[in-house]
């Protein structure tokens, strides 16, 4: 039975960009961090044993903020952020933008959860028990 935190930390690191993967050994519960530049493949040979956790694409930090956005009542903070996440260096602009209205915390909360509710729905989706 894995940690849920692992998921979460294995779907931060994919996050991170996009030649970035992370497997779980269904083996040991070990999750295996890929980079895509690492000859990763002389030390595993995946196998029906590792499992593919969800690619940046599919966990979509970008929609994740525009959520984020629509729980703000705040009229000029709501287009703040809105104008900060238009065009390139949006994930710069809004996290600068969340630490200038000072609700970067707020940010990273909502962030984890949405990490958290990811992990638990692929967890689902794989039959993979876990525990928090």
């Amino acid at each position: 039975m894995i940690k849920l935190n692992e998921i979460i930390d294995g779907l931060e690191f994919v996050g991170f960009g996009l030649d970035k993967y992370a497997y779980l050994n269904l083996e040991n519960d070990e999750i295996i961090y890929v980079d895509e530049y690492d000859d990763i493949n002389d030390d595993y040979e995946f196998d029906d044993n590792f499992i593919m956790l969800p690619s940046k694409y599919e966990i979509d930090e970008y929609s994740m903020m525009e959520e984020f956005i629509e729980t703000i009542d705040d009229v000029k903070l709501y287009n703040q952020l809105r104008i900060s996440i238009t065009g390139r260096g949006a994930f710069r602009r809004f996290k600068d933008t969340c630490i200038n209205y000072e609700i970067i915390e707020d940010w990273y909360k909502f962030r984890n959860e949405k990490y958290k509710e990811i992990a638990i729905d692929w967890c689902i989706k794989n039959n993979i028990k876990y525990k928090e």
